[in-house]
């Protein structure tokens, strides 16, 4: 199988085969500290979609530049998940608040129970309807209490504000979770403060700390404060999903959130069931592979498990069918 280059720290599916091997370049500055060591994440499913939970040495191989490494240990990582729902209640959308209820509590559905969900609103600015729970409850009520607002919604500083707060978080404790950010938001958006160096600021954040950023712009029509409608919206957007693997959705009417948002989250769940049973792979460089000197490895991980599913990774962010 050819090898595949990642630019940033993102993972590779492939589909079931005997001999199940992806490939990746790998930059020095993301290898394990231990000398002479790297490591790889791995998730494996089933034929039914379950997670395979008894991988071991034996059954994983890793390559680097065509010559085979001693694998020293496999162990299991659960990296959890939280998600950050961002809603826009502006007056681009505010006639269409029903249809944006029933497609977050359809979301909810298909969110595994364990997932904790905070819910903003953007419009005047970002504020907390509820903030990080897995009250299923109050995520509901929370819903119901999304009322319009005259403001316009200010997208990219609730994705600023978003980025900021995994940062202080992350600087604060030693968490394992990793972070998805839903954006839905209108064209009519207003945001004075998109500057380059937050923008810049953002993108590290996302590819720092494994966060995936799925992105709904809505076409509301009329004639929005940035001059060509949706043009802003549409750039960072796609950028941002881009670089974390999400997911870009340009919809032209609300009720297409409805099925939209539940098909969202189930996409959603895979990626959490995989992050939540996966391996971290040790292994041992190849003699005379030195990986304090060398710039880039190719290397492939392979699982002899008939069937199955994998995905690679180079941190454990393992986010499904999203943007390629």
């Amino acid at each position: 199988m050819p090898c595949v280059p990642i630019c940033t720290r993102r993972s590779l599916p492939r589909g079931a085969a005997a001999v199940l091997s992806v490939a990746v370049v790998l930059g020095a500055a993301r290898l394990a500290p231990a000398q002479q060591q790297g490591q790889l994440f791995i998730s494996a499913l089933d034929q039914k979609g379950d997670p395979i939970t008894d991988l071991g040495v034996d059954d994983l191989q890793v390559v680097i530049d065509d010559a085979a490494c001693k694998v020293v240990k496999v162990e299991p990582v659960n990296r959890p998940m939280r998600l950050s729902l961002m809603v826009d209640n502006g007056p681009g959308l505010s006639p269409q608040l029903s249809n944006i209820r029933t497609g977050l509590k359809n979301f909810l559905d298909a969110i595994p129970p364990d997932v904790s969900i905070e819910l903003l609103t953007i419009a005047p600015q970002p504020r907390f309807l509820e903030k990080y729970t897995t009250d299923r409850d109050k995520l509901v009520k929370a819903i119901d209490h999304l009322t319009p607002d005259s403001g316009t919604g200010l997208f990219f500083d609730a994705l600023v504000e978003a980025g900021n707060r995994v940062d202080k978080e992350k600087s604060k404790e030693k968490s394992d979770a990793l972070n998805v950010f839903v954006m839905m938001t209108s064209m009519l958006g207003r945001n004075d403060s998109a500057m380059d160096r937050d923008f810049t600021k953002l993108q590290k954040q996302v590819v720092q700390y494994g966060i995936t950023v799925h992105f709904i712009l809505i076409d509301t029509g009329g004639q929005g404060a940035i001059g060509a409608l949706g043009v802003l919206q549409t750039q960072i957007g796609t950028a941002l999903t881009k670089i974390s693997r999400g997911r870009f959705e340009s919809i032209l009417v609300t009720a297409r959130l409805v099925t939209l948002l539940p098909e969202l989250a189930k996409q959603i769940a895979e990626s959490d069931l995989r992050q939540t049973h996966q391996y971290r792979v040790v292994y041992e460089f190849p003699a005379g592979k030195d990986p304090k000197t060398a710039q880039k490895f190719q290397a492939s991980l392979s699982t002899k498990r008939v069937g199955a599913n994998a995905m690679l990774s180079l941190d454990g962010h393992m986010p499904v069918g999203g943007t390629q």
